[in-house]
């Protein structure tokens, strides 16, 4: 295929429309000779390796077999990447052999099969298969997963909404498109497309961009001075040859390969540099472009997180997500730079613990010695010397900390304020209010409402509680706007509350789930269940073999880990579980990153 060694191919070499994987390309890259030595230096030193073993042919290997290792089954050599793209939390790229791998909070979901091209959005992603079908996976709660059917040549995913082009050069849409366009705004050819959170921009057959939607007035020094930021529409003059676009601003490659960038708002990203650029990738804050030396430069008012910190070197290939960015290089190599853990809230820190709590940006836990430690994003909630001393309980909202000392008193920090005075056997903490059960088994709450009679379980979620009560059935109050407070009847066993749904596990060990179910979160999966927690769009429980469950939304609980729990806890964005042996593991808004991707620092 490659041209190499022919001499040594019996009977010549066949028709290469026949060869398998497939055939060389008419002009091979730079990328497609490095897979090519590749592939040949990994099968050469395994043929030696068994030369060796095998006490054959040992004449042909280099060196002799002094230091040629026994043959082991070994992982195949990662493929290296041809496209990338960022979303607001997540990043795919396309490997050399078409297939695709995900990394960051919605990995889980890439379907198998080869693609051509990828688009990745604020929560879901789509790509274009080998035939030219689209395919798009993640949130669909506006429908921007439902591509429609027959074939596209170019793909983009923005917040809550797709596009694509067709075969025959015209544009469809799909998902949130209602209010920001009308069905046949984009009438006639394009050449390329792309979407924001609230607008569209394409460009035409005879290089103009068209843009509909919220964000594109183009901004300029007059039209600040004149406060204008409204919603303009129409074509803008000019022949471009790219186009990008994110939540808040477009920018576009003009015929000369100067950039120009507009919308309407803060011209954070609007700065584009001078020089010429082959390649473009607007992010949430930020913009990078490829310049013609294959160097990365990124620019923008915000970069608390890095994004716009490129690394040096060449680049073939550059996007930009929300608060990172990342590049192929030269080696079909993938580098990403910017925030991959945003507070460090699934930065578990070593040693043993008795009990875990999850909230919003941060997590806690109870050590062997009653004392409790914290991470993440916590300086507000939880000060340094807040919580010395021993507790019994922990519980941690969105923006709040509360627990149950040694005395069964109660200390909260944060939003909901200070715990009332008096003994408590049990403790919850949701969004914005607090509860706890009293020694006498009634309920009281800050932030909330209080309930009259005795309960055994509390559970507080994101406007509204649940509880057990005495007689072992569920009751919840509170805000009940997608029926996260109409619990079921009959007896339960254990009871948790999220951000609008709520699940518990009944006296049969099974779980069950009712209020808001977009992502699935109030999907609970068949069988038995010993402990049970509801996160903002996610939940998980512990099932009789101690192994972790969660379903729901990937983009907050990403994979649960495989090995025995004994205890689960799902907060806003991540979840949080204790082992067996005692030690803390946090998962969801952090990153595994596949073979051949890394992340550059920054400071």
């Amino acid at each position: 295929m490659f041209n190499v060694d022919i001499d040594a191919v019996p009977g010549q070499c066949p028709d290469p429309a026949t060869v398998s994987p497939g055939t060389a390309p008419k002009n091979p890259t730079q990328q497609d000779l490095t897979a090519r030595d590749q592939l040949i230096a990994d099968q050469e030193a395994l043929l030696n390796a068994y030369r060796c073993q095998h006490h054959t042919d040992t004449q042909l290997v280099p060196g002799g077999c002094a230091d040629q290792p026994d043959p082991q089954p070994t992982r195949q050599p990662a493929h290296p990447f041809t496209a990338i793209a960022a979303g607001s939390w997540h990043t795919c790229g396309i490997r050399a052999d078409g297939t695709v791998e995900c990394w960051g909070a919605i990995s889980d979901v890439a379907p198998a099969g080869a693609f051509t091209a990828i688009a990745a959005g604020a929560y879901h992603t789509c790509g274009i298969r080998a035939d030219g079908t689209v395919e798009c996976w993640g949130s669909n709660r506006e429908g921007q997963a439902d591509a429609p059917a027959g074939a596209f040549t170019a793909i983009t995913a923005g917040w809550d909404n797709s596009c694509g082009i067709r075969a025959d050069s015209t544009v469809e849409c799909w998902g949130a498109i209602g209010s920001f366009w009308p069905a046949d705004a984009f009438a006639g050819a394009f050449t390329a497309i792309a979407t924001g959170d609230e607008h569209t921009c394409g460009i035409r057959a005879d290089s103009t961009v068209e843009c509909r939607g919220g964000l594109t007035i183009v901004v300029t020094e007059e039209s600040i001075s004149a406060g204008e930021t409204g919603k303009h529409e129409g074509a803008f003059a000019g022949a471009f040859t790219a186009i990008t676009a994110s939540d808040n601003h477009t920018c576009g490659i003009r015929a000369d390969s100067t950039v120009e960038c507009w919308h309407a708002g803060p011209r954070g990203a609007l700065d584009a540099p001078e020089g010429a650029f082959t390649a473009i990738a607007a992010g949430d804050n930020h913009t990078c472009g490829i310049r013609a030396d294959s160097t990365a430069e990124c620019w923008g008012g915000i970069n608390e997180y890095g994004q716009a910190d490129a690394p040096a070197g060449a680049f073939t290939a550059i996007t930009a997500g929300k608060r990172h960015s990342c590049g192929i290089r030269a080696d079909g190599t993938v580098e990403c730079w910017g925030d991959n853990n945003d507070y460090g809230q699934a930065d578990a820190p070593a040693g043993a613990f008795t009990a875990i709590a999850a909230g919003g940006d941060h997590s806690c836990g109870i050590r062997a010695d009653s004392t409790v430690e914290c991470w993440g994003a916590i300086s507000d909630v939880a000060p340094a010397g807040a919580f010395a001393g021993a507790f019994t309980a922990i519980a941690a909202g969105i923006a709040s900390l509360c627990g149950i000392r040694a005395d069964s008193t109660a200390e909260c920090r944060g939003q909901t304020g200070d715990a009332p005075a008096g003994a408590f056997t049990a403790i919850a903490a949701g969004d914005h209010h607090t509860c706890g059960i009293r020694a006498d088994s009634t309920v009281e709450c800050r932030g909330d409402r209080s309930v009259a009679g005795a309960f055994t379980a509390i559970a507080a979620g994101g406007y509204h509680s649940c509880g057990i009560r005495a007689d072992s059935t569920a009751e919840c109050w509170g805000a009940n706007w997608e029926g996260q407070a109409d619990a079921p009847e009959g007896a339960f066993t254990a009871i948790a509350a999220g951000g609008r749904h709520s699940c518990g596990i009944r006296a049969d060990n099974t779980a069950e789930c009712w209020g808001r179910n977009d992502f699935g979160q109030a999907d609970a999966p068949a069988g038995a269940f010993t402990a049970i927690s509801a996160g903002s769009s996610h939940s998980c429980g512990i099932r009789a073999d101690s192994t972790v469950e969660c379903w729901g939304s990937s983009f907050w609980r990403a994979n649960a880990p495989a090995g025995a729990f004994t205890a689960i806890s799902a907060g806003s964005s991540h979840s949080c579980g204790i082992r067996a042996d005692g030690t803390a593991e946090c998962w969801g808004w952090t990153t595994s990153l596949p073979a051949g991707v890394s992340w550059a620092s920054w400071s």
